[in-house]
């Protein structure tokens, strides 16, 4: 047999012996998990670790891992034990410790994990949680929908979260026990894994164009910092930026503060204290509402008494300035009236004084009418004398008619055989025309 030809166990035996010789102690190896979530139920998890670009975020390489049950527990007991507790699931970057190891019958290099270190993980969302709220508060993000005016009275509200959940439950039932007439529009939404801010950013879109609503509600029932790593998402904070509407979060962690929530305009850490948070809204408006009304009673008594006591004044003031009046008048009537008893005569002298001097100034003023008025006619006379047709006649004029009184004023008018009479100073003359004048 051919020495330098080997079989596929022979070549795969050497590769492990070769691996084994070149990492005899383990490594430490970090990158980020993919294919855990199918499998995470499983006694023992096979998934893969990933490196990706940092910019463009391609995997740039990737291995398969596996957990064995032996040591599953211990993994997940470190996890819990860990300050900020979280599980492990896809998408998040780890630094796990771990065996390389080739099995030969699959020709397949795994590493085996033995331990973990959350600190790194941790450390690692921490770290891009930082760089993303240094990058919205710098391009104004996180305060764009804080400067949205708070509604009076927020009763119709649009609520994000998953529809039946714990989340969903004590927020309804906090807002039930107010007594108060809220009106919630939900909309299921995902609300954990890597589906969760674009499905966030599109119940935003779809709820804000209601247009009763008053705010949007963002809401789920908790969980460890790896699952709430989804809501530290650039998408739905600029989601929250561009709502027309306030965006309130309660995502439900008693610790950590998610960027989800820097960008909300109003934040509680539960569900229940944002439901709270709502009810109290209503309940201020309610009491400054109690309080403008008590004012504004309190405000007219004040008037009506005011006015009822100007009322009283002035009716007194009447009454007093009628009586001043009344007593003035008849003083005055009392004083004339002494006056007749005291000195009739000399107020009927005084009284046929004024009338003879009356009659006096009358008689002379129709003297000097009548006097104007007689030499008018005097002036008349003497123009009537002038234009009298007697006086004309004196003068040897004479007036020809015809018998039927007609003028005569042209020879026109007296025919041959024509009767006229002619008028003189003295007297009348009858004569028949002989001739036509010409």
């Amino acid at each position: 047999m051919d020495t330098s030809v080997l079989t596929v166990s022979q070549l795969n035996g050497y590769i492990k012996d070769v691996l084994n010789m070149g990492f005899p102690s383990g490594i430490w190896l970090c990158g980020e998990i993919q294919g855990y979530n199918r499998n995470r139920d499983k006694s023992h998890v096979f998934f893969e670790l990933c490196e990706k670009d940092p910019i463009t975020k391609d995997i740039m390489a990737r291995i398969g891992l596996v957990i064995f049950s032996g040591r599953k527990m211990f993994i997940e007991q470190t996890l819990k034990n860990a300050e900020n507790a979280f599980t492990l699931k896809d998408d998040i970057e780890v630094k796990f410790f771990c065996k390389v190891d080739f099995y030969p019958p699959h020709g397949a290099v795994r590493l085996i994990v033995e331990n973990i270190d959350p600190v790194y993980t941790l450390g690692k969302i921490a770290q891009e949680k930082q760089r993303l709220i240094a990058l919205l508060k710098e391009n104004g993000t996180l305060d764009k929908n804080k400067k949205l005016e708070l509604p009076l009275v927020p009763l119709n509200l649009g609520l994000i979260t998953s529809h039946d959940s714990a989340a969903y439950n004590d927020f309804i039932s906090e807002l039930q026990l107010s007594g108060y007439g809220f009106k919630v529009f939900c909309r299921n939404t995902v609300m954990q894994g890597k589906a969760t801010p674009a499905d966030v950013c599109q119940a935003i879109f779809e709820l804000s164009r209601i247009p009763a609503l008053d705010a949007i509600v963002i809401t789920r029932g908790g969980g460890s910092i790896a699952d709430l790593s989804c809501f530290d998402s650039q998408i739905i904070a600029e989601g929250i930026a561009a709502c027309r509407l306030p965006v309130f979060s309660g995502i439900g962690h008693e610790i950590n503060i998610t960027i989800t929530d820097l960008a909300a305009h109003t934040y509680q850490k539960t569900p229940t204290a944002i439901a709270q948070f709502l009810t109290g809204l209503v309940k201020g408006f309610l009491t400054s509402l109690e309080e403008r009304v008590v004012a504004v009673v309190d405000g007219t008594k004040e008037k009506l008494k005011s006015e009822n006591n100007r009322l009283k004044n002035c009716a007194l003031d009447v009454q007093n300035g009628t009586n001043d009046f009344l007593k003035q008048h008849h003083l005055l009537l009392a004083a004339r009236q002494e006056q007749l008893k005291e000195r009739p005569l000399t107020l009927l002298n005084k009284a046929l004084v004024r009338i003879e001097a009356g009659r006096d100034a009358l008689v002379k003023d129709l003297r000097v009418r009548f006097k104007a008025e007689d030499e008018k006619l005097k002036n008349f006379n003497r123009l009537l004398e002038l234009a009298s047709p007697l006086n004309t006649l004196k003068r040897g004029f004479s007036i020809t008619r015809l018998f039927d009184g007609t003028l005569v004023r042209s020879t026109k008018q007296a025919k041959p055989g024509s009767k006229i009479l002619t008028e003189v100073s003295d007297g009348q003359l009858k004569a028949t025309v002989e001739g036509g004048g010409k």
